[in-house]
């Protein structure tokens, strides 16, 4: 009996090698591409590889390398899935080496799908040699979509390759990477469930064009920028609370109910960050929550994640809070506050309300007075944007702690 109990091991041992070589066929970079994006094709690279637990891909906004949250790679298909968002990516293999599929992204019109294809490379609009008409490096003032919002444009170019980011009071664009081919500029983004496509014109100190989401018209948002040195924007508005008191008592994905009467914040300085695991400016932000409540908790810090979820379905809205939470280990309670519209976040926060930037941070007092609320985010895209927006949250949180109950 044991020498056969010795085959069976070997033939699996074999099998489990053949697929694990055949799978790693797949494996390298991949420039993929949204066909069906509005606006046009939106690329980006997609870097597949084995790690020691098993596949591993990384997604290419340059300079990020953001890393997929579940891969996995068969014999003749790649499918990426991000829990924390509710998006998938799947890609198989397709007629002369490419690879072929879809992504379902969530948004509050519900799911979207993107059709995608995938080649082998890593460049990202124009294949080849790109001269550039000029240098766009530098801060520009912009005025964005219907609304005129006038926001902070931050560029890098080095020879033909662009990298940068958009500022606006509602939050920033995160990681935008393309190429200045002759006049013309095109950047791209995608994190795992927002996009962005960016095109304009370059003349003189002047860029004109139009940006694309998801879920935008075939014209998009129009935009217009001029190179200032002195370019600058506040990334975080300081607002004046409309009431001193909150109150609420909401369930956690583990059937906790939490409230700010709770022992735990008796005393203690209290900050509510509002958000939703389809903002990605949120999942910036969280990064930087994360240890830093789990830092200052000792100093009398407490933190709450209040989050307003897509569609009515609130099982799947915990879903989707767990896996937040879980993907940037936060520490402390996140709690489900209904959906991201003005009725629920009314019922939720009262006068505070209604919440119309995600995120919006509450600061609460050792007395348990609203003594502040901060609306907005600088990811790390924005560099300084972002240090400042660090910075100034935590001179609020220790002018706080300095506070007598």
């Amino acid at each position: 009996m044991m020498p056969m109990l010795r085959t069976f091991a070997a033939v699996a041992l074999l099998a489990g090698t053949a697929s694990a070589a055949t799978a790693a066929g797949l494996y390298g970079q991949w420039r993929v591409s949204f066909e069906n994006h509005p606006g046009g094709p939106l690329p980006f690279t997609l870097d597949v590889r084995e790690g020691k637990a098993g596949p591993q891909a990384y997604i290419l906004n340059p300079p990020e390398r953001l890393r997929v949250e579940q891969v996995q790679v068969t014999a003749d298909s790649i499918t990426l899935s991000f829990p924390s968002y509710n998006s998938r990516l799947e890609l198989k293999s397709a007629a002369g080496g490419t690879l072929a599929g879809s992504a379902t992204v969530l948004r509050s019109t519900g799911p979207v799908t993107l059709a995608a294809k995938a080649v082998r490379g890593s460049w990202r609009f124009t294949p080849g040699i790109v001269k550039p008409a000029g240098n766009v490096s530098g801060r520009w003032d912009i005025i964005y979509g219907p609304r005129a919002i006038k926001g902070l444009l931050l560029l890098k170019q080095t020879g033909a390759q662009v990298t940068g980011t958009v500022q606006l009071p509602t939050g920033d664009m995160r990681y935008l990477s393309g190429e200045l081919n002759g006049n013309q500029l095109k950047l791209s983004a995608f994190d795992g469930s927002s996009t962005g496509l960016w095109s304009g014109t370059l003349s003189g100190n002047t860029l004109k064009g139009a940006s694309f989401a998801a879920t935008s018209s075939p014209a998009g948002n129009a935009w217009q920028a001029t190179k200032e040195k002195q370019a600058s924007i506040n990334p975080v508005a300081v607002e004046k609370p409309g009431a001193d008191r909150l109150s609420f008592r909401l369930p956690t994905p583990d059937g906790q109910l939490i409230s700010l009467d709770d022992a735990r914040y008796k005393g203690k300085v209290v900050v509510i960050s509002i958000g939703g695991a389809w903002c990605p400016n949120c999942h910036d932000e969280a990064q930087f929550l994360g240890p830093y409540a789990a830092r200052r908790q000792k100093d009398g810090l407490e933190m709450i994640g209040l989050q307003f979820e897509y569609g009515a379905d609130q099982a799947r809205a915990m879903r989707q809070i767990t896996s937040f939470k879980a993907r940037y280990k936060l520490p402390y309670p996140m709690v489900y506050g209904g959906q991201p519209n003005a009725d629920d976040t009314k019922k939720v926060l009262g006068a505070l309300a209604p919440v119309k930037v995600w995120p919006t941070t509450i600061f609460i007092g050792r007395d348990g007075k609203v003594k502040e609320v901060h609306v907005g985010w600088a990811g790390p895209a924005t560099g300084a944007l972002n240090a400042q927006v660090k910075r100034e949250f935590d001179e609020t949180v220790s002018r706080l702690l300095k506070e007598r109950a």
